[in-house]
């Protein structure tokens, strides 16, 4: 069983009911009414109240299509999605078997959602989407997908992500090979691998791709399996998402380049993120798919891949290789922990589904772990925290699987850490690890060898509890608390004679864990070990109490003046609190007596109030633990202490201070908070021996003290005394059961049982009550009948005195307050005593959230009943004698209160203490019964907190007793909470809360403070008062002159809160009431009252919405609801249906007011600017497509833009889209014969020859510009992607518009024609274009470089243009021309740029008459336009063509398209380099957009782009090449004919499917290609060198690197990565080019990005060999600069480079250390360095005995005054050689910096050996010496056993500096 299936009410102590089926029939019942009747409000109700158990198939049916077929609002459907997904959350409890879903509605749905919530919650349900609709969502999908722009493509990338199937065929279905419904995984895989080919740059693209892949294997574990292809590819895709710095370059490089030229996704409400872009994400994401493709058979699966990539990315893990990688590959290694984790589990559970071939072994389990400790123990010690708690998890992770594996070699470690007194780094770290892993360590059953290290690292943690250092304390104390909840006891076991012989072990020894098995353990040395460390718990208990005393005694408390509550020093005072409860729960009996001596002297010695607190903290845990010992020796202290202190006079002066107090009342102080600790949470029976002793101490208390401090606590014992021996609550217990505790077997034996906890769904398990008993009840109605009921009369009496004219004194004053505050925590205690007073309430009325964030599946705040539950009260009989004195007694309290409200709020006193003190008796009055929501909220957040810290798995019922006890209390306290909802409003109620709400209009802050937190705790229990109180707060805001600020702020904090805040936006009575208040808020000019204001007008405007129709549900939906029950609930939903039909009408009535109110607000002149803009933030949210525009808001909105306020021209254009969007879609809805829809039809493909007859497709549109008929009349194909991958079999196309003159919009929706008329009144008006293009163009606070094109603006130009058609334009006409001719000014260039593109846009229907008027005006005003722009108004142009050009087809902009190719041709000869440039650049425009569709046209017209290759003009060369590639990559199209056909055709080419990473182009491009290097070949001859680059040689290099570079960096890159490979020696030469920065620079970038890309595996091989090939140069700086590229490439490529390509290149690379320029074999040394990270044991033992064999020759010794060497080449080659040697032995040591492997002490010492060679050999010996201590300084105690004691010698004499007195 589940965790969160567990019915926690089975262990109360009393009967429930059948509350079960009580409340599923409920449910049903009102959730299926409120579903047939379309009560949107109701549903949201009851999705509160849902648990996710009953009826859960069905419910998930109903809210899948509500959310996908149903009209709901943003609220309910945000519920919806997130219930929805909390019900499908969990994997094993629904599958395809039980449920499907259809994936096209949500697909439709995602398409057209703004809001991005599906986005995120459909992930959960991919897994019911069947299998068969694969083939389907392909056929929707491929066919959006155009990969020579990545304009869109992400979006259709991430819907494939999310739409195609995952999940198992069910059980029952057959699989189906062939077909359109075909299940075979293999016959579409293959496609996704060729998608993947395409776009292997781009690392969101990579994401996205590998998701899919991933959740494909998980959702398939056991029955499909990716081959050793597949895996390699998406293992090398993970390699390169990793993002790590191989070679240092000072080339910035961007590892993921731009996605498009131009990205039009920002001018459509398509979404532009979605749910994994996140680097979390993509680190679960890879480390899921290594795990799930873990298999027993090496061949087939990814362990040995995995172990050479940690062997490739160890050294980025190190402490000193910090950088922007760590957290990333730290959030890798804990996902790979989990991840296993989480597969063991799944596999080992019973029932597992798996096939037993599938589940992984042990063996293979274990080596996977060690690969991953590796790691994990070098993050341990990192200089992040967050990556140092990140290892933390992984070894938890990883020692919850193979704890013989982590726990040795950690605690080697974590030993030493903690012992280091000089790096405090690490022993902090330490203590954090112990801290996590103290549950693993401590369960003996799991690790037996951990049980006899808990005593010594107790010990050895202690001194870690330090005043002076809290984050280290803090870690010390939770390794402690941590061991006690996993159930350790501290107490001494018995041992019995001398340790046993340590006997022979067959597999391991204890210094060497077995990597594929498990070690034997020897179980009697371990007990014996485990109980001989028991002995040192006295010794701990005794030094961790004495350490936590003078903790306390020195940290902070709440009684310091400027003590934080959330201070360090609390939160540290509170856990060693909690920590000390737990261990003297834990501990044995034996210990009592010391622990009761040391706490009793450290409590009774007083030191100062500042520790009381803390003081208080530790006494109440010791009470708690060890009630009995506590109660007889600190209570009676106590109470003769303050009796003493009392009888002395102490306390007697009157104060109200909460600040100062009286020096001699500490003792009187610190007994009476230690009375109070003792009395918290104590059991009422433990307290009846000290009966009168307490009630005498409490009566004196608060009957003799007039000292606030005083009569404080006086009132806090008295309401523990009171609340705790009446609560029904758990019996604060140990981690174990009474009778298991007290068993003889266990106490003698207890360290076996550590760590084994209970389960909870276990029918013996139980937990014991606390039960009130009658002696109790007792003890409590006579303290009440003692202190609280005198209180009740003395407070009338002196209330009473409040109307006499004479001011209270400050005695009479304290005398007041002291009765409030006894009486309030009288009131407060009593009640558990009997239930609060019940009424019945309507489901609607439940709505309200008694707690904000509430989780059903995790915390219910209520317990979902609509009726009180039993809750353990003492009192349920209202006819007992007990019962009713109880209610009198709060009744008559309530009364005297709310009319000492009434007394004392209405005066004008500055009596705030009393004021605050009565508003918090009469908050208790209604809010507090037994519970209140702040604790309960206090609660739940520890109950989180615990969860977390503890990592409880919530897939089973296994858990910690005190979990389960706590988990037990909050369901007892909920149910209480619950039944507080039902309590009546009565007119008692009523009045105090009135009296409390004008409370929140005083003029003192304080005062207004508390009755606000009061007010919003009163209005979410009984939301029926809301509306009652909204009147008071509104006046407020409407007193005009007469406003008081400050009462004010006060309605405003009311009216922002949370319970308020919801009242307003569900009932449409109230909610235009505030928002025309908040819009007429006067006041006097205060920044906080302003800031006030506008806020809660946020808050509401983001949250509010048009009122929505309501709908019965669709036929299909109605019958699922009708089948949750055989009730039928026709007459009752057609009741229900009525009043939500006349809550609509009234709504939509109210939104019409509000409208024009609103619109009156904005056309009043003197409303002030601020206010006319919180208007208009109202105006943007509640017009609605659904509803009416009105024509007067119409009319405001087009009159304001020509507002003087930039402001209100923003928001109007806004609203006047909206607005005219509206009218065109009811138009469009209203009339069939419409000529926008008549235009539009779904036309048959058939494979794209539909569209282009016999011609290509790709020759439409230059077929239409060379006057093609037929090309001309073909319909408008406006999607850029259909055809260019796969054709679908039906597109959306527009007919060619007919000849006449008439609209588009020749019907206008009859409803819909005022606001039309309006609109058109205003826009048509006479100077109202002029004045528009007046305003528009004014430019605002930006520079002209920060200008930018408004899309928003342009939008409603579109909207505007589409509507009034060629009579607008006629209207705007000289206003656009008047603004396009100003060539000079920005702001008229950006406007007129703005007006162009929705004019362009906005005329896509219009009829072919209008279109040709349009054209005649335009075409020449753009061409003089395009003439005279300059570089600052260009932009605007640009986007300008992008706006209109985006998503439509270029056909329908021909004569625009003939100007820009032919009537303005390129010429690159002319003497005005920048308007060239212009034309270029506009050229740009129209590729970036068509690409393939108009790549032929512009082929055709001939550019003369090759003559500009060698242009003196930078931005025209630059344009050039771009223009170049672009049009090269453009020729590049797919096109199958289906979906079918491209899905088999790739499936052909194998598991990879087909390679489009590269391309050699058409044979024109490679033309062009080969002219461009001949010529740059040819200018090279007579090239000078010069600083200047002038010559035609470094121009049209420039260009020529251009061209490539726009391939790496903006386009799609397989024609680069097919032809710059192929120049590589052109490339280096130019890179070698100084006398040019730009060239060299280039050049190099182009090298890097060449070594950086990750290649499919046939390219890999030849790129490789390519860069062989340079090395052959004659020149040595290429073959310096060679190297490292080299080195890149092998690295970035490791998983797609085969075995011999890489041995060649290692082999080359140590060739190169022999060469004859140093600088060279330095550049081999660093990268055969880190080739040897990359390579097999084997390799590295072939290069060991390869330079190993080099040093066998010696050099002969040089002797002062011998003769030189007789042959000094001879001697030259053997130095030469020798370093070559010592180069490469170096590499090995280098490339292994922390760890010392077998080999490395005999090449250490072969090294030494050639410390007195000569230089470079001596540098080089010293040099990795050097790095050598560096890197292996913090693991030296480890690493040096690897040694011998003569290695250990020669290597001291090489690490340690001669001393200069030696």
């Amino acid at each position: 069983m589940r965790f969160d299936e567990v019915n926690w009410a089975q262990f109360l102590p009393y009967d429930y009911g059948n509350e079960d089926a009580e409340y599923k029939e409920a449910f049903v019942r009102q959730f299926k009414l409120s579903a047939l009747s379309g009560d949107q409000p109701a549903i949201y109700s009851m999705l509160l109240q849902l648990d996710g158990q009953p009826l859960r198939i069905e419910l998930c049916r109903i809210l899948y299509e509500l959310i996908t077929t149903s009209t709901l609002n943003l609220e309910l459907f945000g519920k919806c999605c997130s219930t929805l997904a909390r019900m499908l959350r969990h994997e094993d409890k629904l599958t395809v078997d039980d449920l499907t879903f259809d994936w096209r509605k949500l697909y439709q749905l995602t398409r057209s959602m703004v809001f991005p919530k599906v986005w995120q919650d459909n992930q959960l349900q991919l897994r019911f989407f069947p299998q068969s609709a694969a083939m389907e969502v392909f056929q929707e999908m491929l066919p959006q997908i155009q990969f020579n722009s990545m304009d869109w493509q992400l979006t259709t990338i991430q819907l494939i992500t999310l739409f195609v199937p995952t999940a198992k065929l069910p059980a029952d279905m057959p699989a189906v090979s062939s077909g359109p419904q075909s299940t075979d995984i293999k016959r579409w895989l293959p496609t996704i691998f060729s998608l993947w080919s395409f776009n292997l740059r781009i690392s969101v693209f990579d994401a996205y791709l590998m998701n899919l892949v991933t959740t494909l294997i998980v959702e398939q574990h056991g029955q499909f399996q990716l081959n050793c292809e597949q895996i390699q590819f998406v293992f090398a895709s993970g390699l390169h998402l990793l993002n790590l710095p191989v070679s240092r370059s000072n080339i910035p490089l961007p590892r993921s380049v731009s996605m498009a030229l131009a990205d039009t996704t920002g001018y459509y409400r398509m979404l532009h993120g979605g749910a994994l872009p996140l680097r979390e994400e993509r680190a679960h994401t890879f480390a899921r798919f290594i795990v799930y493709t873990l298999s027993n058979d090496s061949a087939s699966g990814s362990l040995e891949l995995f172990e050479q990539l940690v062997q490739m990315i160890e050294p980025f893990f190190h402490p000193s290789n910090n950088g922007a990688w760590s957290s990333m590959l730290a959030r890798l290694l804990r996902y790979l922990a989990k991840e296993l984790l989480s597969r063991s589990r799944i596999e080992a559970a019973e029932g597992c589904k798996v096939p037993e071939a599938a589940r992984l072994e042990r063996k293979v389990r274990r080596r996977f772990v060690v690969s991953v400790r590796a790691l994990a123990m070098l993050l341990l010690f990192s200089k992040d925290e967050g990556s140092v708690s990140l290892s933390h998890s992984t070894l938890k992770h990883l020692a919850e699987l193979e704890p013989d594996l982590i726990f040795r070699p950690l605690l080697d470690t974590l030993y030493t850490a903690i012992d280091s007194v000089t790096e405090t780094h690490r022993m902090l770290s330490a203590m954090r690890a112990l801290a996590k892993l103290a549950t693993n360590l401590s369960n003996f059953a799991h690790y037996p060898e951990g049980a006899q290290h808990i005593a010594p690292l107790l010990i050895l943690t202690l001194p870690g509890i330090d005043v002076n250092d809290s984050a280290k304390a803090y870690f010390a104390l939770s390794f402690i608390s941590s061991l006690c909840h996993n159930g350790v006891v501290l107490d001494e076991l018995p041992v019995s004679g001398d340790m046993p012989a340590v006997r022979s072990m067959s597999k391991a020894s204890a210094d060497e864990v077995d990597e594929e098995e498990p070690p034997e353990v020897d179980m009697e040395q371990i007990e014996w070990l485990t109980r001989a460390s028991t002995g040192q718990f006295e010794t701990w208990i005794d030094q961790f109490l004495r350490r936590v005393f003078v903790l306390m005694d020195n940290l902070s408390s709440g009684q310091d003046t400027n003590s934080d509550a959330n201070s360090s020093d609390m939160r540290l005072g509170s856990k060693a609190s909690q920590t000390t409860e737990l261990v003297l729960l834990h501990c044995g009996s034996r210990y009592y007596p010391m622990i009761t001596r040391l706490i009793t002297n450290f409590a009774t010695s007083i030191t100062s109030l500042s520790a009381v607190d803390n003081m208080c903290e530790l006494v109440s845990g010791f009470a708690r633990a060890i009630p009995e010992h506590a109660l007889a020796s600190l209570l009676p202290i106590c109470c003769e202490r303050i009796r003493e202190e009392i009888e002395n006079g102490v306390g007697q002066t009157s104060s109200l201070s909460r600040v100062t107090h009286a020096h001699s009342e500490t003792t009187l102080v610190w007994f009476a908070s230690m009375l109070a600790a003792l009395t918290q949470a104590q059991d009422g029976r433990q307290l009846l021996p000290y009966r009168e002793q307490i009630i005498s101490t409490v009566e004196l208390l608060v009957d003799s003290c007039m000292s606030r401090h005083v009569y404080t606590v006086g009132s806090k014992i008295l309401y523990q005394i009171l609340s705790w021996p009446t609560r029904t609550v758990p019996v604060c217990g140990r981690s174990w059961s009474d009778s298991m505790w007290n068993d003889a077997k266990f106490r003698d034996n207890h360290f076996r049982y550590w760590g084994q906890h209970p389960d909870i769904a276990d029918k013996d398990f139980s937990i014991s009550w606390h039960i009130p008993t009658r002696e109790e009840v007792d003890f409590v109605l006579e303290l009440m009948q003692r202190i609280v009921e005198p209180r009740i009369d003395e407070l009338a009496q002196r209330i009473s005195t409040l109307t006499d004219s004479h001011e209270p004194s400050n005695a009479e004053n304290v005398a007041l307050h002291r009765v409030l505050t006894v009486l309030r925590m009288g009131i407060r205690g009593l009640g558990n005593l009997v239930p609060p007073p019940s009424a019945p309430i309507a489901t609607g009325n439940l709505a309200d959230e008694l707690v904000a964030g509430d989780d059903a599946s995790n915390m219910p705040a209520w317990y979902l009943l609509d009726r009180p539950v039993i809750a353990g009260y003492v009192f349920t009989d209202p006819n007992a004698a007990e019962y009713g004195q109880v209610v009198a007694l709060r009744k008559r309290t309530g009364e005297i209160a709310a009319r000492a409200l009434g007394e004392l709020g209405g005066r004008d006193t500055g009596n705030v203490e009393n004021i605050k003190a009565l508003i918090q008796l009469a908050e208790s009055m209604i809010c507090h019964h037994a519970i209140d929501r702040d604790t309960f909220s206090r609660l739940r957040r520890g109950w989180d907190q615990g969860m977390d810290a503890f990592s409880l798995d919530t897939r089973q019922s296994i858990m910690p007793r005190l979990f389960a006890i706590r988990r037990a209390t909050l369901t007892q306290i909920s149910r209480q909470l619950h039944n507080m909802r039902f309590m009546p409003v009565t007119q008692l109620n009523r009045d105090i809360s009135t009296n409390i709400a004008q409370l929140c209009l005083s003029a003192y802050a304080e005062v207004r403070n508390y009755a606000v937190g009061a007010l919003e705790n009163i209005m979410a229990l009984q939301p029926h008062i809301k509306p009652d109180l909204v009147p008071m707060f509104l006046a407020e805001l409407d007193a005009g002159e007469h406003s008081d600020a400050e009462k004010m702020m006060g309605a405003l904090r009311v009216m922002d809160s949370g319970p308020m805040r919801r009242v307003f936006l569900r009932d449409w009575r109230l909610f235009p009431k505030l928002a025309l208040a908040l819009c007429r808020a006067q006041h006097e000019d205060k920044p906080q009252v302003k800031k006030m204001v506008r806020n809660t007008a946020v808050t509401q405007v983001v949250q509010s919405s048009a009122p929505l129709r309501p709908e019965p549900p669709a036929p299909h939906v109605k019958q699922l609801i009708d089948a949750l029950s055989t009730e039928d609930l026709s007459a009752a939903a057609e009741l229900r249906q009525k009043e939500c039909f006349d809550r609509y009408e009234f709504a939509a009535s109210e939104h019409t007011k509000l409208m024009s109110q609103l619109v009156d607000i904005l056309r009043d002149a003197g409303t002030t600017w601020r206010f006319a803009a919180i208007a208009g933030y109202y105006l943007d949210q509640l017009i609605s497509v659904r509803l009416v525009p009105e024509p007067q808001l119409a009319k405001t909105v087009a009159e304001y833009l020509t507002s003087d306020l930039i402001l209100f021209r923003e928001r109007s254009a806004l609203n006047l889209s909206q607005i005219l969007g509206i009218i065109r879609k009811r138009s469009k809805d209203s009339y069939n014969d419409i000529n926008v829809v008549n235009r539009c039809r779904e036309l048959p493909l058939n494979g794209g020859r539909a569209m282009s007859g016999q011609q290509p497709y790709t020759e439409l549109c230059a077929r239409a510009l060379e006057g093609d008929t037929d090309a001309k009349k073909a319909p408008f194909l406006d999607d850029p992607a259909c055809g260019w991958l796969v054709w679908p079999e039906t597109a959306k196309v527009y007919d060619q518009p007919p000849a006449d003159d008439i609209l588009a919009y020749n019907h206008i929706d009859e409803v819909s024609r005022p606001a039309y008329d309006a609109v058109r009144e205003e826009l048509f008006a006479d100077g109202k274009w002029d004045e528009i293009a007046r305003l528009f163009s004014v430019e605002g606070t930006r520079s002209p470089e920060e200008e930018l094109f408004g899309s928003a603006r342009a939008v409603m130009f579109c909207q505007a243009f589409s509507l009034f058609g060629y009579p607008l334009l006629e209207r705007a006409w000289s206003a656009i021309e008047k603004l396009a001719r100003e060539n000079d000014r920005v702001g008229a260039q950006r406007a007129a740029s703005e007006m162009v593109g929705g004019l362009l846009r906005g005329s896509k229907h219009w009829a072919r008459a209008s279109l040709d008027a349009m054209w005649e005006r335009l075409i020449p005003l753009l061409d003089n336009v395009f003439a005279h722009v300059g570089p600052d108004t260009l932009q605007f142009w640009q986007v300008c063509l992008q706006f209109a050009f985006a998503r439509r087809d270029p056909r329908r902009y021909l004569p625009l398209i003939r100007m820009l190719m032919y009537s303005r041709p390129f010429d690159p000869h002319a003497e005005a380099p920048f308007a060239e440039a212009v034309k270029l650049e506009l050229l740009r425009v129209l590729l970036s957009l068509w690409d393939w569709r108009i790549a032929s046209a512009i082929i055709d017209s001939r550019p003369r782009l090759l003559d500009a290759l060698a242009h003196p003009y930078k931005q025209v060369r630059d344009v050039t090449g771009t223009i170049m590639y672009m049009l090269s990559s453009s020729e590049f199209c797919v096109s199958y004919a289906n979906a079918t056909e491209a899905i088999d055709d790739l499936a052909r080419y194998g598991p990879l499917g087909r390679d489009f990473s590269h391309w050699a182009g058409t044979q024109r491009t490679q033309k062009l290609i080969a002219e461009m290097t001949q010529r740059v070949s040819a200018w090279e001859a007579d090239h000078i060198p010069s600083n200047e680059g002038t010559s035609n040689y470094s121009r049209g290099s420039k260009t020529l690197l251009v061209f490539f570079y726009t391939g790496f960096r903006y386009g799609p890159r397989r024609l680069a990565l097919e032809h710059a490979r192929q120049i590589l020696a052109l490339l280096s030469e130019l890179q070698e080019q100084h006398d040019d920065e730009e060239v060299w620079r280039v050049a190099s970038a182009i090298l890097q990005f060449l070594s950086q890309v990750l290649y499919t595996t046939e390219l890999a091989e030849l790129v490789a060999t390519q860069f062989l090939s340079l090395l052959a140069s004659s020149k040595w700086h290429i073959v310096n600069k060679t190297l490292p590229l080299l080195c890149t490439l092998t690295f970035a490529n490791r998983f797609t480079l085969s075995q011999e390509i890489r041995a060649r290149i290692l082999d080359t690379i140590s060739q190169y250390l022999e060469h004859d320029q140093i600088e060279v074999r330095q550049a081999a040394s660093v990268s055969l360095t880190t080739l040897v990270k990359c390579a097999s044991s084997q390799v590295i033992s072939e290069i060991n005995t390869r330079f190993s064999a080099k040093l066998f020759k010696r050099l002969p010794r040089k002797r002062h005054g011998r003769a030189p060497p007789k042959d000094p080449a001879a001697y030259n080659r053997l130095v030469l050689t020798r370093h070559a040697g010592v180069l490469g032995l170096s590499c090995l040591v280098l490339a292994f910096p922390y760890t010392v492997p077998d080999w490395m002490p005999e090449v250490l010492v072969l090294l030494a050996e050639c410390i007195d060679d000569p230089n470079p050999i001596q540098s080089t010996v010293q040099r990795t010496f050097s790095e050598f201590r560096r890197t292996h300084m913090d693991a030296w105690h480890e690493d040096r056993k690897k040694f011998s004691s003569d290695q250990l010698e020669i290597l001291t004499d090489m690490l340690v500096s001669p001393c200069y007195y030696a």
